[in-house]
């Protein structure tokens, strides 16, 4: 039996941001209308209030192309993260680094699509 894995790059070691968020018991996902992953990694890397500022779609509307945050976080909202990836056609093929942002942050998103937290 063979199996195929692809090799890991030497670089591509999980960042203390990812190894958190990825314990944290609790997500939240988001969709946006799409934007280069580079411009929207410079864009977070200045200031991750521009996070709020993408526009919202919906996504049974705009399967194609579209950009998910995905937020990690524990009960009490004591420690939140999030990522943000592109995905087309339903497979994700970039994404942002992982971020550690605040109950704020994470609220100001949600509360676009009408949810509440």
């Amino acid at each position: 039996m063979l199996f195929f894995r692809k090799k890991d790059k030497e670089n591509d070691a999980p960042s203390n941001e990812k190894k958190a968020a990825r314990s944290m018991p609790k997500t939240k996902k988001v969709q946006f209308l799409p934007v280069k992953i580079p411009e929207l990694t410079a864009l977070l890397n200045n200031d991750l209030s521009e996070l709020t500022k993408l526009e919202p779609v919906n996504y049974y509307a705009d399967k194609s192309s579209f950009l998910q945050c995905t937020f990690f976080y524990n009960e009490d909202y004591s420690e939140v993260y999030f990522v943000v990836e592109l995905f087309e056609n339903d497979y994700p093929r970039a994404s942002t680094p992982y971020y550690k942002a605040d109950y704020e942050l994470m609220r100001k998103t949600v509360i676009k699509f009408g949810q509440r937290i």
